[in-house]
């Protein structure tokens, strides 16, 4: 509590204390009664997440003590006593006559604090306001009731008191949660009159401008469209990790806040001659759609260029089932390119937005490798298995000057990761910012995976005479190619991938394709822009070959071939298999690796690997399947390639050198079991072992 609080009395039962503030305000910090009414809704999540926050404690303290002492629980109860503060113009005091100091609701303002390099043409602060007059004005006037408050966190918070932020911190979720409506100030951002006259012309709610499909806007308009979506998207607020936050846990995809104007994000920009304009959130973002849409120049650049893009991805848009949690490491991404002042304010974000019921109240954060650390044990922690995957071969993460076992990723921007049952992960035993020890099925030795040649590659041409063709995914929109590559270039890693399911036979590709169409096909193919995939019908005849060479005494005899992989299943492999987006897992080379003692195997694919992979023999090198991804998706890097180390206690140890993909493997856990006997003479073909791994 701080020091200003400590000689206040404590408000009444229902009463807030009052307190008058400079520029014809005062400030009134709520009762406990009066901000239970309020937080009623967002408190209830809070509650929902007890349990799980205290098995997050009990396995951060089983994998690593020290780092379960930087968290602490939070409750209702230490939410309700967190000082809770609203302030109010002078002209709103007579409304509280009847009632007493009892509040009935109130706005919260998102907003960008100043920094050196965010100074708004013409800017200058309101007397004690962090912000300027006209964004002042805008404010009041868009108050309500007079007993609905206004919070903003310079003004809302004791600035002076340590112990008051980090408690209002972890609160912050529950503060934007509760709100009535959210308010969000763009002071860079400077529209004239052309640019402001669309607000009204297209917001939805005055149906003013038209929905039919043929239907284009002027060519005045077009020019207004860009101009206002530059401007925008050149905003400061989309940039800053808490502006982030108050937006997506303000729930903008509730029925109750999209869909009703009252509850409806409003954002305010400066006008002309010293005004402001103010925008509903569906009129904003539905203007920067229609530009997206109709202004050439903008085409393709929504996923590189448009800075609001991450507010609309990755959003919790509805309640996961019972038993499953959205992904963690998602938040994470989502935040890792956005400012904060202070890197542990970024975790503390990644905890709100998940709605986990704990709160940060560790050491100053020292860059963003220590947060990322600490996600990935909140994830692991919680379930998500992502963490595992993570691989980037040119940027290690180093902690003193020490490379870990932990790695960026490579696709490091992704806030689309499939959601996770909690509580799936056992087979993690210690994690250290140095090494971790789990339980891995190990593969057989690098040096005797067999890679495919391009002498070996015949039996392809029977199946493709010619360069694979590549066939395009059909859109629902317009069916412009995916991609540029030059067929050409991918018609050798096409030709590999293909041999490699021809020489292990039907019963492999039968097996593959069940695990891509599950993993792969499904969840991110059929999805979005995509229609669902098809059969190439021009396919057909290279299908029918392909079953020739896969079961050929049963196509001499004219036996119809097993229901796990027949004609039609051979076709849509096809078409898979010459879709651009299959080189994402197909890649460059293909090995095929032995994993039973009956000569099932699997396919390694997407190889990466960092420095240390060539330091040291080859014939040194293994690979190993952590137990927590056997059996997961096919389309993370679930293999870990291994050079031997002397662990921290001296034993036997394991240094990361690289990861790659797994297909179509057999049933890895029942192989291992099989093979136990023979563990320590190293005669299965693939073993269950706990190992440390260091970087």
């Amino acid at each position: 509590m701080s020091q200003l609080l400590d000689h206040r009395p404590e408000p009444r039962l229902r009463g807030a204390i009052y307190e008058p503030l400079g520029n014809d305000l005062f400030q009134l910090t709520l009762s406990r009664d009066n901000k239970a009414e309020i937080f009623a809704y967002a408190l209830s999540k809070v509650d929902q997440s007890q349990h799980e926050a205290s098995i997050i404690l009990q396995k951060l303290a089983k994998w690593d003590s020290n780092t379960a002492t930087l968290f602490t629980r939070r409750s209702s109860a230490t939410i309700l006593d967190t000082p809770f503060r609203l302030i109010f113009p002078n002209s709103a005091l007579p409304a509280f006559e009847e009632t007493g100091l009892y509040v009935r609701q109130y706005a919260a303002v998102s907003y960008c604090w100043r920094s050196a390099d965010f100074w708004p043409e013409g800017y200058k602060r309101y007397g004690d306001w962090p912000i300027s007059k006209p964004f002042v004005d805008a404010i009041l006037e868009d108050k309500g009731h007079d007993r609905q408050g206004i919070w903003m966190d310079q003004l809302c918070i004791d600035q002076e008191s340590v112990v008051d932020k980090q408690r209002s911190v972890a609160a912050m979720d529950v503060i934007y949660r509760s709100c009535l409506r959210l308010l969000v100030l763009l002071e860079d951002v400077f529209f004239d009159e052309q640019e402001a006259a669309l607000c009204e012309r297209y917001d939805p709610v005055k149906n003013l401008a038209p929905y039919q499909r043929s239907w284009v806007p002027t060519a005045e308009d077009r020019g207004a469209l860009a101009s206002c979506y530059h401007k925008i998207n050149a905003a400061r607020w989309w940039e800053r990790a808490w502006c982030h936050h108050e937006f997506s846990v303000n729930e903008p995809w509730s029925d109750k806040r999209q869909v009703s104007k009252i509850h409806n994000a409003t954002f305010i920009v400066n006008g002309a001659g010293g005004s402001t304009v103010k925008i509903k959130w569906y009129t904003l973002h539905k203007i920067m759609a229609t530009a997206l849409r109709f202004v050439p120049e903008l085409a393709g650049t929504v996923m590189t260029k448009a800075k609001g893009q991450a507010i609309l991805t990755g959003l919790d848009q509805t309640e996961c089932e019972p038993g499953w949690r959205f992904s963690l490491m998602a938040k994470y991404n989502g935040i890792n390119g956005k400012g904060c002042l202070h890197f542990e304010d970024k975790l503390s974000v990644i905890i709100n937005m998940c709605g986990i019921g704990l709160a940060y109240q560790g050491h100053a954060i020292a860059n963003q490798d220590e947060v990322l650390y600490l996600s990935a044990l909140l994830a692991f922690a919680v379930g998500e298995a992502y963490p595992l995957t993570m691989f980037h071969g040119e940027a290690a993460i180093k902690f003193s000057g020490r490379p870990t076992w932990l790695q960026l990723h490579y696709t490091g921007n992704d806030t689309t990761i499939s959601r996770f049952k909690q509580g799936g992960l056992h087979g993690i035993h210690k994690v250290s910012v140095k090494e971790i020890e789990l339980d891995m099925i190990f593969l057989q030795p690098l040096s005797t995976w067999e890679e495919v040649n391009d002498q070996d590659l015949g039996l392809t041409y029977e199946i493709f005479p010619e360069t694979i063709p590549t066939t395009q995914p059909a859109k629902h929109g317009p069916n412009d190619a995916h991609g540029s590559e030059d067929a050409t270039l991918v018609d050798k890693p096409r030709r590999r991938f293909l041999i490699s399911c021809i020489v292990q036979g039907h019963s492999f590709t039968a097996r593959l394709w069940k695990q891509l169409r599950t993993d792969v096909v499904g969840p991110n193919y059929n999805q979005g822009l995509y229609k669902d995939l098809t059969p190439n019908p021009f396919l057909r005849n290279a299908a029918q070959i392909l079953m020739a060479q896969l079961l050929p005494v049963s196509t001499i005899l004219c036996i119809p071939p097993p229901s796990s992989f027949m004609i039609e299943d051979a076709q849509l492999f096809l078409t898979w298999l010459t879709d651009p987006r299959s080189m994402y897992y197909i890649s460059m080379f293909t090995y095929q690796v032995q994993c039973t003692l009956d000569g099932r195997g699997a396919l390694v694919t997407a190889v990466h690997t960092n420095k240390n992979f060539k330091d040291g023999l080859f014939d040194d090198l293994r690979a190993a399947v952590p137990t927590d991804l056997v059996g997961a998706s096919c389309t993370p890097l679930r293999v870990w390639l291994l050079r031997p180390r002397r662990s921290e206690d001296g034993g036997e140890g394991w240094m990361l050198v690289g990861k790659a993909m797994l297909l179509g493997e057999p049933d890895l856990v029942k192989e291992a079991k099989r093979g136990k006997e023979d563990q320590e003479s190293d005669n299965g073909m693939v073993q269950l072992r706990r190992a440390a791994v260091g970087g």
